[in-house]
């Protein structure tokens, strides 16, 4: 490792391990100053196809900001219940071998682990992904007829 001061060559004196990784501090044995770097484990290479067709690289941060969203005014689901949930969903990806996984696996992932620990929770986050027939849809289809809108009809008949 180069020293950030002076660029020279470092040697570490001491090692820690942290909740996050690794956590190292070094001296440079040019200009003798002391620095520390931390190591941490890099994300597994799994990608997620989104509904928009896009593709993104997996965040367990992500996933875990969305269920704080969704059990937000739910006291009996705690912060850690939900970390809990965000890292056993992406075990369970990484676990399975895959590069890539769909935006729908993961929300049936959450769904089944979200059920268990809260319903409502569960429920709110099926509302984002139910269609008008009170069916969870997941593959981002049209419902299989047009429906109205304020009593106005969908289709343009001129």
């Amino acid at each position: 490792m180069q020293c950030p001061y002076c660029s020279g060559d470092s040697s570490v004196t001491e090692t820690r391990v942290t909740a996050d990784g690794l956590r190292r501090r070094r001296v440079c044995t040019a200009c003798k100053r002391r620095f520390t770097t931390y190591e941490k484990l890099g994300a597994p290479g799994l990608k997620v196809s989104k509904r928009d067709g896009s593709v993104e690289p997996f965040d367990g941060d992500k996933l875990y900001g969305a269920l704080q969203r969704i059990a937000a005014h739910r006291e009996n689901v705690a912060d850690e219940d939900l970390r809990r949930i965000a890292r056993d969903i992406e075990a369970t990806l990484v676990d399975s071998g895959r590069k890539s996984v769909a935006w729908s696996d993961i929300v049936a992932l959450a769904l089944t682990r979200l059920g268990n620990i809260d319903p409502v929770s569960a429920q709110r986050l099926a509302a984002n992904y139910t269609d008008e027939s009170g069916a969870v849809r997941f593959d981002g289809s049209e419902p299989n007829r047009p429906t109205q809108q304020l009593g106005l009809p969908l289709d343009d008949e001129n």
